[in-house]
């Protein structure tokens, strides 16, 4: 299946569910970070039909979940090894944080690190079924020809959409190995119609750019995406586009500038204005009602946001930082407030639909096995932090695997269920990728 449409640099084509407003449809560590938080869904924003030929989800490769604790001592968890292919892969991973959808399935995606004819696979977990389903991967959704650059990896945080559509971006396996040529221009939006179970590739989102970072700001119906230039790479550059979900159609964009830092997460509060990272710790804001980016007064303790949350009720941002890891709460206001230091690298982040607490999984990049693989539970008011329960001792006894760290964090609307897309391996292997395992904690 095509590209249904050739997109100009800097415009990236955007549809959504074909529902009315108010209705719902129901390791290179430098290159190789995944993402922070996806917003949550709202109805408020108008949707429309899909601009492309959408393509239905495929039966492939499933498993059901096993019991890791049983909850008589802590809260119960189930869990299983991705099924992923079995050809060999570069380095099969997982960088991206999936979305959890109002109805309690949760969308997320693998892949295998490939430069050249790289490829990523999406997957959705039924909680009533318990069954972790593959179902499309990237490469048929395109008119990829053998030896041109893939899609090795889907590395940015998916995004909701205001009639439960979900958004996904691709992103280059190898930064040092992507060649613009052929029928490979640059990575594509992805979107899900978890209502029809279909999905489609609306083409190239910023010609001769990847996509590690999105966000999204559905009430306003505004799609936010960090888009890097793989030559600009010490520090990164690229640019910062904002797009209308409803028409596709470009609202601002920046040209590739240096003073765009991290390309990691953004935050988005609930006036719909987005955050992004400067080279020199302090945050610039882009704001829809003046459609213009100016600096804002917050410094950052670390260089850049490397994860964050969408907004509480009482307007609030969750994030961290990389260089060096501190919790934060940005205030409706703008004020900034330390939370304390996290417990290591930090890539994602949970919070409760209420605020009042956070869930995190230190050392990402593959080093939390030492420390137990350990679900941290954070008060957002107090910054008291706990561990709610070591994932890697239940994973080595029930699956043989060990759990390296976790780009993926997940909540459901109710508070009570809590998901991670962990990488793992052997137990006592040199590097803890290779495999992805889905964990399931219950919270209540």
């Amino acid at each position: 299946m095509g590209v249904s449409r050739v997109v100009p640099p800097l415009v990236v084509i955007v549809a959504v569910a074909g529902c009315t407003a108010g209705e719902s449809s129901g390791a290179d560590e430098s290159s190789d970070v995944g993402d922070g938080a996806a917003s949550s869904s709202s109805n408020s924003a108008e949707c429309s039909q899909p601009a492309g030929d959408a393509q239905p989800w495929s039966d492939g490769p499933s498993v059901e979940l096993v019991t890791l604790a049983d909850g008589s001592d802590g809260p119960a968890v189930r869990g299983a090894v991705y099924p992923r292919p079995d050809y060999e892969g570069e380095l099969w991973s997982q960088w991206g944080q999936g979305v959890v959808l109002d109805d309690g399935r949760f969308i997320s995606a693998i892949g295998d690190h490939a430069g050249s004819d790289g490829n990523s696979f999406l997957y959705e977990y039924d909680p009533e079924a318990d069954r972790l389903t593959q179902i499309s991967d990237v490469l048929s959704l395109t008119d990829h020809q053998s030896g041109e650059t893939g899609y090795g990896k889907i590395h940015a945080q998916m995004v909701l959409g205001p009639c439960g559509e979900v958004y996904a971006a691709t992103y280059w396996g190898s930064q040092r190995d992507v060649v613009y040529d052929g029928n490979y221009r640059g990575d594509v939006l992805l979107r899900l119609d978890p209502a029809e179970r279909t999905i489609e590739n609306m083409g190239v989102i910023l010609e001769e750019h990847g996509v590690p970072s999105m966000a999204g700001w559905s009430e306003g119906g505004l799609l936010y995406a960090e888009a890097a230039n793989p030559e600009l790479h010490d520090p990164q550059g690229g640019a910062l586009a904002v797009l209308d979900m409803a028409t596709g159609e470009q609202v601002f964009a920046t040209d590739d500038d240096q003073d765009h830092a991290g390309f990691r997460a953004m935050a988005v509060n609930q006036d719909g204005q987005v955050m992004f990272s400067r080279p020199d710790g302090s945050l610039a804001r882009w704001d829809p009602s003046t459609e213009e980016v100016s600096e804002t007064d917050i410094t950052l303790p670390g260089e850049f946001l490397r994860a964050a949350t969408a907004p509480a009720p009482d307007g609030t941002v969750y994030a961290v930082t990389q260089n060096p890891d501190v919790l934060l709460a940005i205030e409706a206001d703008g004020a900034l407030r330390e939370l304390g230091e996290a417990a290591g690298y930090t890539a994602s982040l949970a919070m409760a639909p209420d605020g009042s607490t956070l869930w995190y999984v230190p050392d990402a990049h593959g080093g939390a096995a030492e420390s137990g693989t350990p679900v941290i539970e954070v008060d957002t008011e107090t910054g008291e932090q706990r561990t709610l329960v070591e994932l890697d001792p239940l994973a080595r006894e029930a699956l043989g695997i060990s759990l390296g760290g976790t780009y993926n964090v997940a909540v459901d609307a109710d508070g009570t269920r809590l998901y991670l897309g962990l990488n793992a391996n052997e137990p006592g292997a040199d590097s803890l990728f290779g495999e992805m395992v889905l964990v399931v904690v219950e919270l209540e």
